[in-house]
């Protein structure tokens, strides 16, 4: 949160001293430029999914390299997410799926199918309420720990990895993602495809812009503020896959593009560190 200060302050203090050098409606004037100037600075940082002002945002390999990651978010859900599983096991395509914690309590055996099939489980919050781009810490980090402990109650262990929905960042948030050491994915390409029916616009929003490096965002998830149905994206994957493929882009799982630790053991003394422990 104290980094908001950086843009707040000299907000507060350019647009107070422009009532004192200048007279009427000229320091009005030149203050609301000046406050607006300051929110649109700050909300930039809060709703650019790639910010790194507030946390730490990866959203492409560090280094050059031929390979792009497949992501996903939203899930587990019954309706969708196996099918995508079958079709990345079909084309031999590791990816990252960012769970939500109830979704991921509520199907835990989704969770485990994609973890032993080797796929990357992140961390995207606990329930994924629009709420949360207006709470304090206690809310921040209750959503991210409760998500966290309902992966760990799954795996033994705790992903490293987070994804805030809608790639939203406020500064209270960035506080808590800091103070639990986690490490905020971004994206360099998406597909739109949580409000999109259309497989073929999915499809050319991703295999003409990907590029080496990229980190690829796409939803298995239905619902949470997008569309019910996943079928456009179903339809859409072998196609990406195979696009990016013959523009001579492989597939790598997140961690490996990114070249960290996916997960950790659970915090001692939390239920899911019993659990690993038992």
């Amino acid at each position: 949160m104290l980094r908001s200060l950086w843009i707040k302050v000299p907000t507060v203090v350019l647009a107070v001293a422009a009532f004192f050098f200048l007279e009427g409606g000229a320091a009005f004037a030149v203050a609301t430029v000046i406050f607006l100037v300051g929110t649109a600075t700050l909300m930039a940082f809060v709703l650019h999914p790639n910010a790194s002002l507030w946390a730490k945002t990866v959203w492409r390999a560090p280094g050059e390299t031929d390979a792009v990651a497949l992501t996903f978010d939203d899930g587990p859900d019954p309706k969708s997410t196996m099918a995508i599983a079958r079709i990345l096991e079909e084309h031999g395509v590791p990816a990252a799926f960012f769970v939500v914690g109830e979704r991921a309590a509520a199907h835990p055996e989704m969770v485990r199918e994609l973890h032993e099939a080797g796929h990357l489980i992140g961390n995207h919050t606990h329930t994924h309420a629009i709420s949360l781009h207006f709470s304090l810490w206690r809310t921040a980090r209750r959503e991210l720990l409760a998500c966290n402990r309902a992966i760990a109650a799954v795996l033994g262990k705790e992903p490293t990895l987070f994804r805030a929905p809608q790639g939203i960042k406020n500064p209270a948030l960035g506080d808590v993602i800091g103070e639990l050491d986690l490490m905020t994915v971004g994206w360099d390409v998406r597909g739109l495809d949580s409000m999109s029916d259309d497989p073929d616009a999915i499809e050319r929003r991703i295999v003409p812009r990907a590029r080496p490096g990229s980190v690829i965002m796409l939803h298995d998830g239905t619902g949470l503020g997008g569309r019910d149905d996943r079928r456009a994206t179903i339809e859409a994957l072998p196609r990406i896959i195979e696009g990016l493929r013959a523009r001579g882009l492989r597939f790598v799982r997140l961690d490996e593009l990114l070249g960290v630790e996916p997960y950790r053991e659970p915090a001692p003394g939390s239920p899911s560190g019993s659990l690993a422990a038992a």
